[in-house]
């Protein structure tokens, strides 16, 4: 088998640090993070909303080590290369709710929720504060909770659906866990509430209406909402901040014009992605790589095209297939992450275009030329089938996103995980962590674990 975020602001009260996995595990659960009532102005609620774009970002979750290594390593584009026997479990799915990967994941991500409700709830309340600012912080932390919450939910299943900043450990007793698809369509709701209070500006690095666009185009393919799903990437792909440049921008620059939203680092705010992915021969570990079969894809002339660029061989005698993914390669650690680009909103509009009622697989078509285009890839016939199209959709996202946290999802939201990578049905959702069920007596377990 195979596989502008802004420095930290935040102030006392709001910081909680992971630190030693020991000291980790004995936190209270997951959603019990303490505050001190320290967002009391504006200055305060835009520090606190920077807080929420760190938590995005910290290696818990988008920042490297932890969310995005266990997803990648779930697929078939990402495979164990390392030293950490955490990782492997994920590579063999073999991960089990002791599993430490899995709880500094749960927690980052609710970390993220609970920081996001502080600013929601404190910001409300404030006086001295315009009306059309406090709509806006409120709106892109609102945002950047549900991008949490979907996270949660396409990760986990059924999970506990906390729209109320934490105050005490107790609070939240007799909560039970939403279902997940009952959280994808909260957070449409939650996304379309604030839509209008968004600001316009496309920084790319702040949450914008293009971003929350994206993400419900997003959600919307995981609802099976085709028709949605289409009207919002059409939005993304009609907005003239972006455009597909070539390949080699995604790696060489940042803020590239294809780039939707995406995390800033800097020397001050690392991302662990870097060292992971970087071979010792440049100062890194190396604990994941792309796999042998995708490398074979990207380096296929008819399927990868300029995409080869996404991996390096530095495979010798001694060790064979020895790959290492380019996309974070900087020494100094500062690799932007993407989170939404506008090739992933061409696919979701050709699948969402060859799925609806009524398909228009020549719109379908058309979109998925328009990337391997890009890609400098010979163009599909226009003759195909409609499961010829769904596959090729499958197929040329799993190219397009190669070392990005795709595969694993894509391949579970279409219910082929379990034929394609050879496992269980229940190994489809994580473990929720074991700390996290003692904890927390109304938390159920996911089934077989």
């Amino acid at each position: 088998m195979k596989q502008h975020i802004i420095p930290s602001l935040l102030v006392s009260g709001l910081v909680f640090s992971l630190t030693a996995c020991s000291d980790f595990l004995e936190q209270e659960p997951a959603n019990y993070i303490s505050d001190e009532a320290v967002i009391t102005n504006e200055s305060s609620a835009k520090s606190a909303l920077n807080g929420v774009y760190h938590r995005l970002g910290a290696s818990a979750y988008y920042g490297g080590r932890y969310f995005d290594a266990g997803v990648n390593l779930a697929s078939d584009n990402v495979t164990w290369t390392g030293s950490l026997n955490f990782y492997y479990d994920f590579d063999t799915h073999q991960y089990s709710a002791e599993n430490q990967l899995l709880s500094y994941a749960w927690y980052g991500i609710y970390a993220t929720v609970n920081q996001a409700n502080q600013v929601i709830e404190k910001t409300q309340t404030l006086s001295a504060i315009s009306d059309s600012e406090r709509k806006r912080i409120i709106a892109e932390a609102t945002v950047l909770r549900s991008l949490a919450f979907f996270d949660l939910a396409r990760t986990w299943g059924n999970v506990p659906l906390v729209k109320s900043a934490t105050h005490s450990p107790t609070q939240f007793d007799g909560v039970k866990q939403t279902s997940a698809k009952t959280v994808y369509q909260e957070v449409i709701n939650d996304i379309s509430s604030v839509l209008d209070d968004l600001s316009q500006n496309n920084d790319r690095v702040h949450v914008s209406r293009s971003v929350a666009e994206a993400l419900l185009a997003r959600v919307s393919l995981y609802l099976e909402d085709w028709t949605k799903a289409e009207e919002y990437a059409t939005k993304v792909i009609d907005n003239a901040s972006y455009s597909l440049g070539s390949i080699s921008d995604l790696l060489n620059g940042k803020l590239s014009q294809e780039s939707v939203f995406e995390l800033a680092f800097s020397s001050s705010f690392t991302n662990d992605q870097s060292a992971y992915w970087r071979s010792p021969n440049d100062g890194g570990r190396h604990e994941w790589g792309p796999s042998k079969e995708v490398v074979l894809l990207l380096a296929d002339p008819s399927i990868g095209g300029d995409r080869s660029i996404f991996y390096t061989d530095q495979s010798s005698a001694q060790v064979p297939d020895y790959y290492v993914g380019t996309l974070y390669h900087r020494p100094s650690a500062d690799d932007n992450v993407i989170l939404f680009r506008l090739a992933e909103a061409y696919l979701i509009r050709a699948e969402a275009r060859a799925k609806k009622q009524g398909a228009d697989l020549q719109g379908a078509i058309a979109d998925l030329n328009t990337i391997r285009q890009r890609a400098h890839v010979p163009a599909l016939d226009a003759s195909l089938s409609q499961s010829d199209v769904i596959q090729a959709i499958e197929d040329e996202n799993r190219v397009e996103f190669a070392i990005e946290p795709h595969r694993w999802f894509d391949l579970v939201r279409t219910g082929r995980a379990v034929s394609v990578l050879g496992i269980s049905e229940h190994q489809q959702l994580f473990p929720i962590p074991y700390n996290d069920i003692e904890a927390d007596r109304d938390l159920q377990q996911n089934p077989n674990y």
